[in-house]
């Protein structure tokens, strides 16, 4: 069931389908208003229909921006316009229009469709705004009910170890369950365990200069690839080839779209000609991390640990 309110081609099938009875209420109305007045029929029926259509064309660009917030707005612009619309044709214009030959016909179609209009904008409104507080209870994760129906994903650029076999979801293909250290459940955050050299009298080093003594053990060296290890992105590979590395949930060549904690434009990563590669954020609304510290821009290095939103990754050379 919790898999419905995760499914955007549904989404999508209701806009198509809201916006095919908007096109039948227009063209019914069009035809009738055009029998009552042949001179200025089509022009006012026009100026009435108008309100609906831009409601659903406010669904549109919804669906072009890829936002559940915009998709929410266009529901209710869909609403406003039914409101708008409604006196017009059933109230003012519907007992007249009654009268014609067709008009019997016509406005029962006109009602059906209208109401189908609104009633699949009302159902995806719903849809949305109890995919929104999903969103808000899970910290942006996929539920476990959603993740074990997710299809394997395709890597975009895969490693040398890297499989066809490497999923986010439910298995590894052909029956083949997966296992267990690639849920997509965000794991325990990574920490770099390599020794700090702290001598065995040393006990009170507190944690913040522990974080700092590992931190000035990273080398920068060349990296070749960034290796998702923990939430939603578990087992996906991303080649740093030499050159700008965009990461984001829209337009981006590291594209981390199901994760809604990251930004449309969240970071930016740079790579040399040398491999040597730095990290900038790009403003984004939750940050950037490496080794689970907040950076405006670093350099990175092999073993780094990445966090993009509830999406973490390894640095690799």
């Amino acid at each position: 069931m919790v898999f419905l309110f995760y499914n955007k081609w549904l989404l999508r099938l209701l806009v198509l389908l809201c916006g095919a009875s908007v096109a039948l209420v227009a063209s019914r109305y069009f035809s009738l208003l055009g029998q009552k007045l042949p001179e200025g029929g089509a022009r006012d029926a026009m100026a009435i229909i108008a309100f609906l259509v831009a409601g659903w064309l406010a669904m549109l660009v919804a669906e072009v921006v890829d936002s559940h917030y915009v998709r929410v707005l266009g529901c209710l612009c869909v609403g406003l316009g039914g409101w708008v619309s409604y006196p017009w044709l059933f109230i003012k214009d519907g007992p007249s229009l009654l009268t014609l030959p067709a008009g019997p016909a016509a406005m029962q179609q006109i009602n059906i469709f209208f109401w189908a209009a609104m009633g699949i904008a009302g159902l995806m409104l719903l849809l949305l705004v109890v995919r929104l507080i999903l969103d808000k209870a899970n910290a942006g994760r996929l539920p476990a009910a959603v993740a074990s129906m997710r299809h394997d994903r395709v890597l975009s650029s895969p490693g040398p170890d890297a499989s066809a076999a490497l999923v986010n979801g439910s298995g590894l293909g052909n029956g083949v369950p997966a296992p267990s250290h690639l849920e997509p459940e965000l794991p325990p955050i990574p920490v770099d365990t390599s020794p700090l050299n702290v001598r065995a009298g040393d006990g009170d080093l507190g944690a913040q200069e522990a974080a700092v003594a590992v931190q000035t053990q990273r080398s920068p060296a060349p990296v070749s690839r960034l290796l998702g290890i923990g939430g939603l992105y578990v087992g996906q590979v991303f080649s740093l080839s030499a050159g700008e590395h965009s990461i984001g949930r829209q337009d981006s060549e590291i594209l981390l779209a199901d994760d809604t904690q990251v930004s449309r434009r969240h970071a930016m990563i740079s790579v040399g000609p040398d491999g040597l590669a730095t990290l900038t954020d790009s403003g984004s609304t939750n940050g950037s991390y490496v080794n689970e510290q907040r950076v405006s821009s670093m350099q990175l290095a092999p073993g780094d640990t990445l966090r993009f939103g509830t999406s973490l990754f390894k640095v690799e050379a």
